[in-house]
């Protein structure tokens, strides 16, 4: 209740610049349903846990089709040439999938496909992993950002930064720079 609302401001607020409203809404019922997910280990009656965990997995739905909504107007609404425009987007999309493979487990579990000690670990690499890789993709966010900074600042001028692979000619170019620079200077 505390990681996966700071990962959806993170998502929606500063990768995608929604206002605090709309994320409350999704915040909101993601706290629900998770609480409500939670819950249902505790209900007595089989058809009462089990209502209960649909309704968990019908707000998980609903919350997914507004963060997928967010990165879709970002996508549609953000200039051609915006810094990590794609990036922004995906992370936010990849949380929604993460938040599905959380739910797959805790159905597995449900249905005791899996042990209590293998649900903790699951959701303990998982958690390991998430938050790792959105933290790189927040960096690479934070990067792009402060190198179009500074080359605004430094250039006055505004050039994309785009990461880029050599080609075959650049790579001819450099090798025959390389046996130059290796060979002796005197014999």
């Amino acid at each position: 209740l505390i990681d996966v609302p700071l990962l959806i401001i993170l998502a929606g607020h500063c990768a995608l610049g929604r206002s605090m409203a709309q994320i409350s809404e999704v915040l909101l019922v993601t706290n629900v349903y998770i609480v409500i997910a939670w819950a249902s280990y505790f209900i007595p009656g089989y058809e009462s846990r089990w209502v209960a965990v649909l309704v968990s997995f019908l707000m998980y739905g609903w919350a997914s089709k507004e963060m997928a909504r967010w990165a879709l107007e970002f996508r549609r609404s953000a200039p051609a040439g915006a810094h990590s425009r794609g990036l922004r987007p995906f992370v936010t999309l990849a949380l929604i999938i993460v938040f599905g493979i959380y739910g797959a487990l805790f159905l597995c579990s449900m249905l005791g496909k899996l042990t209590t000690a293998e649900e903790k670990a699951s959701y303990t690499l998982l958690n390991i992993g998430v938050k790792l890789s959105i933290s790189m993709g927040f960096a690479g966010i934070r990067s792009a950002q402060y190198h179009e900074l500074l080359v605004e600042m430094i250039v006055n001028t505004h050039l994309p930064f785009q990461r880029q692979v050599a080609d075959v000619a650049d790579q001819a170019r450099c090798g025959s720079m390389r046996t130059i620079l290796e060979e002796p200077l005197l014999d």
